[in-house]
């Protein structure tokens, strides 16, 4: 009995012991990026700024109608005092921009009014004509129907936006207008970007690892290093270099109006051309690292066994070594998405106007209009496609392997 309870106790302090060794990474990787990043994205649906500025606004709007026209007295009287509240603590602001957001040209109009109201120049009886008379901007049915959907203190409007979506007069869902509708393009064109560079990544990177493996030792680690050596230097650095060799004065058109090639300088930069070259050259070497992980493990002797039972060399490479070198194809195909799908510097910095991806608007909303409900929506979105095509990913690998194993 005693000796059948030894294994056992010994499993259960190296269980112990392990999960004694990993504990701080566990809480690393919870508090410093679970949690910041679950408190970023909870911001899509946040909405209590809103309604912890307007409580008594909203909850004398309870049962008001727009086809009832403006509302009456007490709304107004309950504005005023919301808003001199807002003012003394210094919440005019947020609650400016979260009304302009919905209602466009409305944030002077919040700002203005409650600068009246907390130094008491809308003291005068009845409110309701004080304030339309002063402001009139309080007269558009569209505000008052904006405020009254804030009663709570979540809210899906960020998320609809994100989708180019947005409630109607009778708080149905609909679409936004054709000027306004860029963010369902921006996210396709996102995944669209990402498929062309990772396929475009894989397509070079497989003979590039098989050059590599094949090569003598002293060329492949040369070629090995000339691989790694984007690495080593700063993507922003990298992207610059892009601008000066593809611009109209730069080597390449230079080199080609040398040459009798073109007539003039060709558009190279600021389009879709320079943003794939410039996005392969970056993520290629993580591509290529996966890639000759595992043909690195496949022994030679299967390709020159299939050769020599009279396979043509393509036959061979796509029965034999292709589904071999599969997973490393996966694995970094699946790497490289990942990264391409978050890029924001290099189409920034190269790609044209129509060249921005989802992580362009994500970085403007959050640095330049502070508005972290719409960064964090889009920034759920992000999340969900890497998601779903990290599934993708998985159930190909895990289908592989599975027909691998068969055969």
């Amino acid at each position: 009995m005693l000796v059948g309870t030894k294994p056992a106790m010994k499993r259960r302090q190296r269980g112990g012991m392990l999960a004694l060794l990993t504990a701080p990474l566990i809480l690393f990787v919870v508090i410093l990026f679970l949690w910041p990043v679950a408190r970023f994205l909870a911001l899509a649906v946040d909405n209590s700024d809103f309604s912890n500025n307007l409580p008594r606004t909203i909850a004398a709007l309870a049962g008001w109608k727009a086809d009832s026209g403006l509302p009456g007295e007490p709304v107004f009287a309950a504005l005023v005092e919301d808003l001199a509240d807002a003012r003394r603590a210094g919440k005019e602001g947020v609650l400016a921009q979260l009304v302009n957001q919905r209602v466009v040209g409305s944030r002077f109009l919040v700002i203005k009014t409650a600068k009246d109201a907390a130094d008491g120049k809308l003291t005068m009886r009845p409110v309701r004509d004080e304030v339309l008379s002063k402001q009139g901007g309080w007269k558009n049915i569209d505000l008052w129907q904006v405020i009254a959907r804030q009663q709570s203190a979540r809210t899906d409007y960020y998320l609809l936006a994100s989708l180019d979506l947005k409630r109607g007069a009778d708080n149905s869902i609909e679409a936004v207008s054709a000027d306004r509708a860029i963010f369902v393009d921006a996210l396709l064109r996102t995944i669209w970007i990402s498929i062309v560079v990772t396929v475009i990544c894989a397509v070079l990177a497989v003979p590039l690892a098989q050059a590599i493996v094949s090569a003598p030792p002293a060329w492949s680690k040369l070629m090995f290093a000339l691989i790694l050596f984007p690495l080593w230097t700063s993507l922003l650095v990298r992207t610059v270099i892009w601008i000066i060799v593809l611009q109209k004065n730069g080597p390449v058109n230079s080199t080609l109006l040398g040459l009798g090639i073109v007539s003039e300088p060709l558009d190279l930069i600021y389009t879709r051309f320079s943003l794939y070259l410039a996005m392969v050259q970056v993520l290629l070497p993580m591509m290529v690292l996966s890639v000759v992980a595992v043909m690195r493990r496949v022994p030679t002797t299967y390709m020159r066994a299939a050769l020599s039972l009279g396979a043509p060399w393509l036959t061979a490479w796509r029965r034999v070594q292709l589904p071999l070198i599969l997973p490393g194809i996966l694995s970094g195909g699946a790497i490289v998405f990942v990264f391409a799908l978050g890029y924001y510097i290099t189409p920034t910095l190269v790609g044209g106007p129509t060249d921005q991806m989802i992580s362009s608007y994500i970085a403007f909303y959050t640095n330049s209009t502070l508005n972290w409900g719409m960064g964090a929506a889009l920034s759920l979105q992000l999340l969900m496609i890497l998601v779903l095509f990290a599934l993708l990913f998985w159930t190909a690998s895990v289908l592989f392997r599975r027909k691998a194993h068969v055969a």
